[in-house]
C-alpha cells in the first residue's frame, strides 16, 4: 500500500475517530455493566416497582387488627432503608420508624402531615396508600432516601463512571499508538536511508539498500540503488579511462623523447657549422621549441602521477626560506643573463610542513612561467612578509598579465601541477593579475 494511501486513511480516521469512538464506548460501558458485571453490593429501588411493592403490600393488611397491621410493618425487612409511619385518621402516629414522626404523637393533623411530606420530598421519595383496618384507619406512608431511588444502570453507571474514563483514554491512546507507530517505521526508514547514504563502502560509495515496500519511500530506495549503480560504474570507467590516459601519457612521453634526443643533438652538431646568422636564430628557436616540448613532456608525466596520487609525498618540517635560496641560487644566474632585475627581500622567517622537493618544483615552474610568459616585464620579486596574521610567500612580475596573448602560452598544465601539490602539502594560493603584472602567493591557513 503507498503512503500517500495510508496517510490518508489516517486522515479519514482521524476525522471519524471521535464520533466512532464514542458510540464504541458507551456500547461497550454498557455490555460491561449490563451483562459483566453483577455488583449485589449496590442498594437502590426503582421508583415504579417500590409504589406497587408498596400499594400491593398495604392492600394485603386491609381489614386487620392494628397487632396485626402493626406485626406485618415490624417484619417488613424489604423496606430495611426506608421509614415506615401509620397514622390514623384522628393525626394519631399509630406506627413509625422515623424520627420526624414519633409514635405515639397525637397533634397532627392532616395539613400538617402533608406540609411535612412536601418539606421531606426533596431528600426523600415518599408514598402514601389509605389504609383501612379493623380497628383504626389512616395513611401508611413509606419514606425513601432519594440516593437510594433509581435504577440499577444509573447506580452502576454512578459507581463506574472511572470506567467509562479509562475506555474512552485507552482508545484515545491506542488510536495515538496507532499513528506514533505509523511515523515511527516512516522516521525509521529514513533514517536508515540516511545512514546508507552516510556510510561509504571500500570503493568510497555507499552500499545498496534492501527494498522491502514498493510505496513511494520504496521508490525513493529503488532510486538510490539506481544511483549507487551508476556511480560504481561511473566509477568504473573513469579508473578504466585513467588507465588509458596514463599509459597513453606514459607511450607519448616515450615515443616523443626519443625523437626530441635526436633532434637536440643534431641542433648541437649545427651549432659548429657555419651557417648564417637567419640560420642560427632558426636554430634558437628550435632549441627553444625542443626545450618547452621537454616540459611540456615532464609536466604531462607530473599531472598524471599527482592525479592518481602515485607521486611521493614527504612531509617534514621544513625553513621554507633554505628552500627558497636554494632555488634561487640556480635560477639567478639565468635571470641576471636575461637582464632581469631581481628583487629579494626573505626577512620572514617560514617554517611549514611540507615535502621540500615538492616545494622545489613548484618555484621552478613558476620561475620558468615567469621566464617564459612575463619576459617583456624584466622583473621578478621574491618576498616573504606577514598578511592576514599569517607569513606569506610572494613571488611577482611585470610581464603583460594572464589576459594577454602570448605565443608561448601553453595549455595551463604547469598551474594545475602547482594547484594540486599545495593542495596536497595543506597549502593554499592566491592569484592577482592584470596588464601591470601578477602577483602569486602562497601561504597556509
Amino acid at each position: 500500500m503507498k503512503l500517500s494511501t495510508k496517510y490518508l486513511m489516517n486522515i479519514i480516521t482521524s476525522l471519524l475517530f471521535f464520533p466512532i469512538a464514542f458510540f464504541l464506548v458507551n456500547f461497550i460501558y454498557f455490555i460491561t455493566l449490563t451483562y459483566i458485571i453483577d455488583d449485589q453490593s449496590i442498594t437502590h429501588y426503582e421508583p415504579e416497582q417500590l409504589e406497587k411493592r408498596w400499594k400491593s403490600d398495604v392492600a394485603n393488611l386491609k381489614g386487620k387488627t392494628n397487632e396485626e397491621i402493626l406485626s406485618s410493618f415490624s417484619g417488613m425487612k424489604r423496606y430495611k432503608d426506608s421509614d415506615i409511619i401509620w397514622m390514623n385518621d384522628e393525626g394519631k402516629v399509630l406506627y413509625s420508624t422515623s424520627a420526624g414522626y414519633p409514635e405515639g404523637k397525637t397533634d397532627l393533623t392532616v395539613t400538617d402531615v402533608f406540609n411535612m411530606m412536601r418539606r421531606d420530598n426533596k431528600n426523600y421519595f415518599l408514598l402514601q396508600v389509605y389504609l383501612k383496618g379493623k380497628e383504626d384507619s389512616g395513611y401508611a406512608i413509606l419514606e425513601t432516601p432519594r440516593s437510594l431511588i433509581g435504577t440499577e444502570w444509573a447506580f452502576l453507571r454512578e459507581k463506574y463512571t472511572h470506567l467509562w474514563f479509562t475506555i474512552v483514554i485507552g482508545v484515545f491512546l491506542l488510536f495515538v499508538f496507532n499513528s506514533w507507530r505509523f511515523f515511527s517505521k516512516l522516521q525509521k526508514r529514513l533514517i536508515n536511508l540516511e545512514k546508507h547514504m552516510k556510510t561509504q563502502g571500500d570503493d568510497g560509495i555507499p552500499q545498496p539498500l534492501g527494498i522491502k515496500r514498493n510505496d513511494e519511500l520504496g521508490q525513493v530506495e529503488y532510486s538510490f540503488n539506481h544511483m549507487v549503480e551508476e556511480l560504481r560504474t561511473s566509477r568504473r570507467k573513469e579508473r578504466e579511462e585513467a588507465e588509458i590516459r596514463k599509459k597513453l601519457i606514459a607511450d607519448l612521453s616515450h615515443d616523443l623523447r626519443t625523437p626530441l634526443t635526436v633532434i637536440r643533438g643534431h641542433t648541437f652538431s649545427l651549432k659548429d657549422e657555419d651557417i648564417s646568422e637567419k640560420g642560427s636564430h632558426s636554430l634558437q628557436v628550435i632549441n627553444d621549441k625542443i626545450a618547452f616540448i621537454g616540459d611540456l613532456i615532464d609536466n604531462l608525466s607530473s599531472y598524471s602521477l599527482l592525479a592518481a596520487g602515485r607521486l611521493p609525498l614527504h612531509k617534514e618540517r621544513t625553513d621554507v626560506l633554505r628552500v627558497i635560496r636554494s632555488s634561487l641560487a640556480g635560477w639567478y644566474p639565468i635571470f641576471e643573463k636575461e637582464q632581469f632585475d631581481v628583487d629579494i627581500d626573505l626577512k620572514q622567517p617560514i617554517e611549514w610542513d611540507i615535502d621540500e622537493t615538492w616545494l622545489k618544483r613548484i618555484l621552478d615552474n613558476l620561475f620558468q612561467n615567469i621566464l617564459r610568459h612575463a619576459y617583456s616585464g624584466k622583473y621578478v620579486s621574491v618576498k616573504t612578509k606577514m598578511s592576514g596574521g599569517r607569513p606569506v610567500l610572494q613571488i611577482k612580475d611585470r610581464g603583460p598579465g594572464f589576459d594577454a596573448v602570448s605565443g608561448k602560452k601553453g595549455a595551463g598544465i604547469g598551474l594545475s601541477i602547482i594547484e594540486m601539490m599545495l593542495k596536497q602539502m595543506d597549502l593554499h594560493s592566491k592569484i592577482s593579475s592584470d596588464s601591470d603584472g601578477t602577483i602569486f602567493m602562497i601561504y597556509k591557513n
